[in-house]
């Protein structure tokens, strides 16, 4: 059965330093057992404030940057130089500014189609964890959207079911196009973070943690189409990072 972590903080940017503190816990002790460690990140307001966190001098030095293999689990399908996509963001506060080696892959929303880009991308994770030795991805990083979403998985869209690619292009989310990792391949990440923060938030993460108990003998796959996008998740231990704003009343 698995079980939710919930770590509360005062504030979103008590949230931030937090999971900052355990990003720099959890990729030391993953190299030093494994060499290397493939994180998956998303957007969104507690990314960028960790992104912010991690180049400040205090977390860059701390960080075994050469070692650790940064994909994206969703991306809006624009351009990188476009300020909505979530690469651009993290460019701008964390990875441009880093002067050693750092392995990140974007996904390529420059030319090409959208489904074009999830089939490339598709291929690029498979080479990263290839090159690796692995086979699941080592720590993700997620947020809930006020309407239940994580990554690019929006309730009812048609990708919930996708069960033959762990990367796909969702054309039925909010405003843009995207190109998202899958249920098939967060399922089997090794550990799953959530950061939620914000008041805007309370309603959806009251009802995932709902949804997440009353289903908690369900499997991932039956529980997709029953409970909210941000509920799905099996990994014996989810962790959540939550201000208080958010979890007012969980």
């Amino acid at each position: 059965m698995a079980e939710d972590l919930i770590h509360r903080y005062a504030t979103a940017e008590d949230v931030a330093k937090a999971v900052a503190d355990a990003f720099v816990a959890f990729t030391t002790e993953c190299i030093k057992q494994t060499e290397t460690c493939v994180v998956a990140i998303s957007g969104g307001t507690t990314p960028n404030a960790l992104f912010e966190l991690l180049n400040t001098e205090e977390y860059r030095k701390k960080v075994d940057w050469e070692n650790i293999y940064f994909l994206w689990v969703d991306e809006r399908f624009v351009p990188h130089s476009d300020p909505d996509n979530n690469f651009h963001r993290a460019k701008e506060r964390l990875f441009g500014n880093l002067g050693c080696s750092c392995h990140f892959y974007p996904v390529p929303t420059n030319n090409g189609t959208v489904e074009e880009a999830a089939a490339a991308y598709e291929k690029e994770v498979r080479t990263v964890l290839n090159a690796c030795e692995k086979t699941e991805l080592d720590l993700v990083l997620l947020g809930l959207g006020d309407d239940g979403h994580t990554a690019s998985l929006f309730p009812k869209s048609s990708v919930l079911q996708e069960q033959d690619h762990i990367v796909v292009a969702v054309k039925d989310g909010k405003v843009w196009n995207r190109v998202t990792m899958t249920f098939p391949l967060l399922t089997s990440a090794k550990h799953v973070w959530f950061t939620v923060v914000g008041d805007s938030k309370a309603a959806a993460l009251a009802r995932v943690f709902r949804q997440r108990r009353d289903y908690a003998d369900e499997s991932w796959q039956d529980r997709i189409g029953r409970v909210l996008p941000g509920a799905v998740l099996t990994q014996d231990t989810v962790e959540w990072y939550v201000d208080e704003a958010a979890s007012a009343g969980n």
